[in-house]
C-alpha cells in the first residue's frame, strides 16, 4: 500500500493550495519543492489581488475567474490581504474609457466612476492631469502570509510537506507514473516515493517535468516580467493606467514600499535570464507617469519573476496570451496514466485552480468529497499555533517565548514576516 495518494510537484501558491485541498478532503497529499516555498514566480509578483478589472476587455474569461476569487480570498484569507481598493486612472486613450466600463459590466466587476478632485485629494502623488478615475475592488495579497497560511493548513489536515528536496525522475510501470524520483539538497541523499497520482505544478519549470515523462508536445510560454521597487509606499490604493493591459502601466502599494510593474519578455530558461537594462528605465518613465515623484526617490531595487504561459501555437504578443489555467491531464491526452500538470493562471486564482485539479484527482482515486476550500477561513500562524504546538515540532524555547512575547509590542508589525518565516521554519 502506497503511503500517500499523491504527490505534488512545486511549492508555489497553486502547489500549496492542491495539498490543503487534497488533505481537506481526507486524502494524503507530499508536496515536494526544490528551494523554499514561493521560491519562484509566485514569491516574485507584484502583490496584486486582482478584481479583474485588468482583463475585462481583452481576457474576459480571465476577468470573470479574477472577480469570483478576489471575494472568495478577502473573506478565507484576511489576515494575508490589505483590502485597499484601486483606482484605474484615465491618462491617454480616451476611446477606452467606455469600452473599459462595458467589459466590467459584462464580466460583473463592481465599479464606481470617481470625481477626479476628489481622487486628487485622496491620492495626492497621482499625476494631476488624469482625465477620469474609475474605482475597482483591487486589494493587496501578501505572498509569503499566504503561503505559510496554506501550508499550515494543508499540515493540519494531514499532508506532508518537503522543502529542498527536488524531483529528479518519475518512476514508471508501464504507461502509468507510480511515483518520483528526489534528491533531498539538505541531506545529500536520493530517494524514492510512491503514490497514486503525481500532479505537476512547477510553474515555468513544469514542462521540464512532463519532459520526464516522454511528454514533448505541451508547449508553454515563458514569459519574464520585470518590476521595480519604490522605498516609499505611494498611495492608499493600487493605481492602474486605464488602457489595454500593456508594460508598466501598474502601481502597488506593499508594505512600505510600492511596486512598479511590468514588463513582459519571452525567455527559454527560467533558471538562466538576466533583466534587461533597459527595463530599469521604462519602468522608471511609465510609473512617473502615474506618480511624477518617482523620479525623484528613484529605484531601491529590481526583481522579476517567469509567468508560466499557454502556448497558441503561434507568434503572438505576450500581452496578448491569456492568463486563464489548463489542467492537463496525460492519460486522455498522451496515454501517460497517473499524472496531471496544471498550467497558466494567475496568484489570484491559485485556489480555483487547485479546485480543479483536486476534483480530478477525486475522480481518479474514486473519492466522492466536495472542495471546502471556498468557505473554510485560514489559520492565521500566529494565532493558531500554540507554543505546545511549536515546542512538539522542535522550535527552541528562548525562540517560542521571543515569538510570542513580541505580539503587542511596538514592532509586533516590523517584525511580521520574520515570524512567519521562523514558524515556517519549525513545520516543514
Amino acid at each position: 500500500m502506497k503511503k500517500y495518494d499523491a504527490i505534488v510537484i512545486g511549492g508555489g501558491v497553486t502547489g500549496l493550495a492542491v495539498a490543503y485541498d487534497l488533505a481537506s478532503r481526507g486524502l494524503k497529499p507530499l508536496l515536494l519543492e526544490r528551494n523554499d516555498l514561493v521560491s519562484g514566480t509566485s514569491g516574485k509578483y507584484h502583490g496584486l489581488l486582482h478584481s479583474g478589472a485588468r482583463y475585462a476587455v481583452n481576457d474576459p474569461e480571465a476577468a470573470y475567474e479574477c472577480a469570483v476569487e478576489n471575494k472568495i480570498i478577502k473573506e478565507i484569507a484576511g489576515h494575508c490581504v490589505e483590502d485597499t481598493g484601486g483606482y484605474f486612472v484615465l491618462l491617454d486613450e480616451e476611446e477606452y474609457y467606455d469600452e473599459f466600463k462595458r467589459g466590467c459590466k459584462e464580466n460583473q466587476i463592481p465599479i464606481k466612476d470617481v470625481d477626479v478632485g476628489e481622487a486628487l485629494r485622496e491620492e495626492p502623488n497621482l499625476n494631476p492631469n488624469v482625465k477620469a478615475v474609475v474605482e475597482v475592488q483591487d486589494a493587496v495579497l501578501y505572498a509569503y502570509k499566504f503561503a505559510v497560511s496554506l501550508g499550515l493548513a494543508a499540515k493540519m489536515n494531514g499532508a506532508d510537506i518537503r522543502i529542498y528536496n527536488e524531483v529528479i525522475g518519475l518512476l514508471k510501470e508501464g504507461r502509468r507514473i507510480v511515483g518520483v524520483k528526489v534528491f533531498d539538497k539538505i541531506n545529500n541523499r536520493m530517494y524514492d516515493e510512491e503514490a497514486d497520482v503525481t500532479v505537476v505544478t512547477a510553474g515555468p519549470w513544469s514542462e521540464k517535468i512532463m519532459n520526464m515523462a516522454n511528454i514533448q508536445n505541451v508547449k508553454m510560454v515563458l514569459t519574464a516580467g520585470t518590476m521595480a521597487v519604490v522605498p516609499h509606499r505611494l498611495s492608499k490604493r493600487v493605481i492602474n493606467k486605464m488602457r489595454i493591459p500593456s508594460d508598466g502601466d501598474i502601481v502597488v502599494p506593499y508594505g512600505n514600499n510600492s511596486i512598479v510593474g511590468t514588463t513582459a519578455y519571452v525567455i527559454e530558461d527560467p533558471d538562466n535570464y538576466t533583466i534587461p537594462p533597459e527595463d530599469a528605465e521604462f519602468l522608471m518613465e511609465e510609473g512617473s507617469a502615474i506618480f511624477p515623484a518617482i523620479k525623484r526617490i528613484g529605484f531601491s531595487r529590481m526583481y522579476s519573476s517567469v509567468r508560466p504561459l499557454i502556448s497558441v501555437g503561434e507568434e503572438i504578443e505576450t500581452r496578448k496570451i491569456s492568463r486563464r489555467y489548463e489542467i492537463y491531464d496525460h492519460e486522455e491526452l498522451h496515454n501517460v496514466e497517473g499524472l496531471l500538470t496544471a498550467i497558466g493562471g494567475k496568484f489570484t486564482t491559485a485556489r480555483a485552480m487547485a479546485e480543479t485539479i483536486s476534483d480530478v484527482v477525486c475522480k481518479k482515486l474514486g473519492v466522492k468529497k466536495r472542495c471546502k476550500t471556498k468557505e473554510t477561513k485560514l489559520p492565521n500562524p500566529l494565532e493558531a499555533l500554540s507554543a505546545e504546538q511549536l515546542r512538539k515540532s522542535g522550535c527552541p524555547e528562548s525562540l517560542i517565548r521571543r515569538i510570542f512575547e513580541k505580539k503587542g509590542t511596538i514592532d509586533e508589525e516590523l517584525l511580521m514576516s520574520a515570524l512567519y518565516m521562523l514558524v515556517a521554519s519549525f513545520l516543514w
